[in-house]
């Protein structure tokens, strides 16, 4: 009884239950009689009871066969459901896609890129999420993403990086602030002002205080967020500064709403990129996802 029933004699079983003819149930599914009889004995003995009589050379469920047909049904049906779920996949255009990206590109990057996957995969299941910092390789091999979006990591056998862009930190300021008009601020004028940081991986983090140590800079960090909106937000109605990605204050630095303050010749600078697994290339829709990536890059370049 704990054996798992045979497809092909559940099938049959159905159809016989419906027509109540051995005879019509062997023509419908390509068999001889007898192979429909033996077929269905086996079944009642590997269900340790009768499921079949007969009446007026019809046949007919009993109590058993009647409780058995109900779940034959349901089994038969997500046996259906399975094969055209995986014939789904080997079409183009039909896969999913489950993406972790830091949260610095969910917003104001991913939007236009993801609108444009969209209309190029109108039947892809998209799956975005904020990896949140982790360890890409951990969300990898944990099955929890196929792709991931996020800062270059530390090296790593298991996954592969493929840079998308690479860009230098600018500590902006609102165009109004006092600092603003001083071409050099002092490292005494830096470290009065608060200043609020994009919340990355622990990885990001350290290269950042090893940036600032080597240039004896000291900043009064009084927070880290997620978003980048909200930091903009927060330079254009306080005095804080924030250290953000080149890409993300282009139009601020642009029009000049916000202020670049200088950190020395050479910068701060971070690469992102997509990291997946080693053991399995990019599909279809991830390179398309890559490539799109990389024209909205152009863009905000």
């Amino acid at each position: 009884m704990n054996e798992s029933l045979d497809s092909r004699q559940l099938k049959a079983f159905v159809i016989l239950a419906q027509t109540g003819s051995y005879t019509e149930t062997a023509k419908q599914l390509y068999v001889t009689h007898s192979a429909i009889c033996h077929s269905m004995r086996a079944l009642e003995e590997q269900v340790g009871c009768r499921l079949l009589s007969k009446l007026s050379k019809k046949a007919i469920l009993t109590e058993a066969g009647e409780a058995l047909l109900t779940h034959a049904h349901r089994a038969l049906n997500e046996m259906r459901q399975a094969r055209q779920t995986l014939a789904n996949l080997n079409q183009w255009g039909t896969r999913r896609l489950r993406l972790a990206a830091d949260t610095t590109f969910l917003s104001t990057f991913l939007t236009p890129v993801l609108l444009q996957f969209h209309k190029d995969f109108p039947n892809a299941r998209l799956q975005i999420e904020s990896c949140g910092g982790e360890n890409p390789a951990n969300l990898l091999e944990n099955n929890r993403a196929d792709i991931i979006l996020a800062e270059k990591p530390p090296a790593d056998e298991t996954t592969e990086f493929i840079p998308l862009i690479a860009d230098r930190f600018h500590l902006v300021i609102n165009s109004d602030h006092p600092l603003a008009a001083q071409k050099s601020p002092s490292r005494e004028g830096l470290a009065k002002n608060p200043c609020l940081l994009l919340r990355g991986s622990t990885h990001g983090r350290k290269q950042l205080e090893e940036f600032l140590s080597r240039r004896e800079i000291t900043l009064n960090i009084i927070g880290e967020i997620e978003s980048v909106d909200a930091l903009k937000d927060f330079v254009k109605h306080t005095p804080a500064m924030c250290l953000l990605p080149g890409w993300a204050v282009a139009v601020e630095l642009t029009d000049r709403s916000f202020t670049a303050l200088p950190l020395g010749r050479a910068p701060f600078e971070l690469t992102w990129g997509f990291i997946h697994s080693r053991a399995r290339p990019l599909n279809h829709a991830e390179s398309t996802l890559l490539k799109l990536c990389r024209k909205r890059v152009a863009e905000l370049a």
